[in-house]
């Protein structure tokens, strides 16, 4: 038996421990398939982790509550090689699983779940260095499938949100005293997902343009007066503004700036700031963004 037939092997035998094991028995399992996870051959391992999803259908089979949450805990690693390739696949279980009524199987999937996340996030918004080097070919295409992919699983977490909206299940049971609904899961899942917004849109190359220019000015002048905030920072405060009032907090870092013609300037650049980069309050659009929607 080859290396690789062999390691699909334990997989499945990991599989069927936890599935059906008892918890000594699935708490070796786990431990074996961390021991199996080497980043350094981590090629090896997605290879045969494409097991996993043959048991993604097996779930349903699992009496005992138990171990359907170690089953869902035991596939972390699993959606963490897989995520990439299979994202729509392991949606559709996560989905699925996140209805059930026991809260801690949905705690366990909205965990496990993450890996999604994570997925969505490096394709959507890929670390490119050095800072300004164009995305490869292959990139653009990977973060446009993102893209979608992000905006049919945000809809249809909300689709299900909706669906549960004030009618908890009567047989949820109790984590800590408290009974969590699944529309409680859903909307942590939901509140997780909904960061990648900022990301998500696809704007045009004018915006993109501007918000470069914006972008590399709001740093020279962060450089010059040694501003303790970073762009990134000043950009997060622009997502997650509340009122229009904001924007004097974040010009309020500038107080110590000379004269009157460069302050000047740098209330047209923390404009361009304001009105060129995204708003969580407008769906992930900027404000100009917004004027443009509403012309067409």
């Amino acid at each position: 038996m080859s290396k690789d037939a062999r390691l699909k092997e334990n997989f499945r035998q990991i599989f069927d421990i936890l599935m059906n094991g008892n918890p000594s028995e699935y708490k070796e399992a786990k431990k074996e398939i961390d021991r199996l996870y080497r980043p350094s051959d981590i090629k090896k391992f997605r290879k045969a982790a494409v097991i996993a999803l043959e048991y993604l259908d097996k779930f349903k089979e699992i009496k005992i509550s138990k171990n359907k949450e170690v089953f869902i805990s035991g596939l972390s690693l699993f959606f963490l090689v897989l995520s990439d390739d299979y994202f729509d696949e392991l949606k559709d279980f996560t989905l699925k699983v996140i209805q059930n009524p026991d809260g801690h199987i949905r705690e366990a999937i909205r965990k496990t779940a993450d890996w999604l996340f994570i997925s969505l996030s490096d394709r959507i918004s890929p670390f490119v260095y050095p800072k300004g080097k164009p995305l490869t070919v292959q990139q653009k295409e990977e973060q446009k499938v993102a893209r979608k992919q992000f905006k049919k699983y945000l809809t249809e977490v909300e689709v299900l949100m909706d669906k549960y909206h004030s009618s908890e299940n009567e047989n949820a049971k109790y984590i800590d005293q408290m009974k969590p609904s699944v529309e409680k899961s859903l909307q942590m899942l939901w509140s997780r997902l909904s960061d990648l917004s900022k990301y998500a849109i696809e704007s045009s190359p004018e915006i993109l343009k501007k918000r470069e220019k914006t972008e590399r000015e709001l740093s020279n002048f962060l450089d010059k007066y040694k501003i303790k905030s970073s762009v990134k920072e000043i950009k997060e405060a622009v997502y997650e503004e509340n009122r229009y009032e904001d924007l004097n907090d974040i010009i309020r870092l500038f107080n110590n700036v000379g004269t009157l013609a460069e302050l000047n300037k740098i209330l047209k650049t923390l404009n361009d700031v304001w009105n060129y980069f995204p708003h969580k309050s407008l769906g992930g659009l900027s404000p100009d963004e917004k004027r443009l929607e509403s012309l067409n």
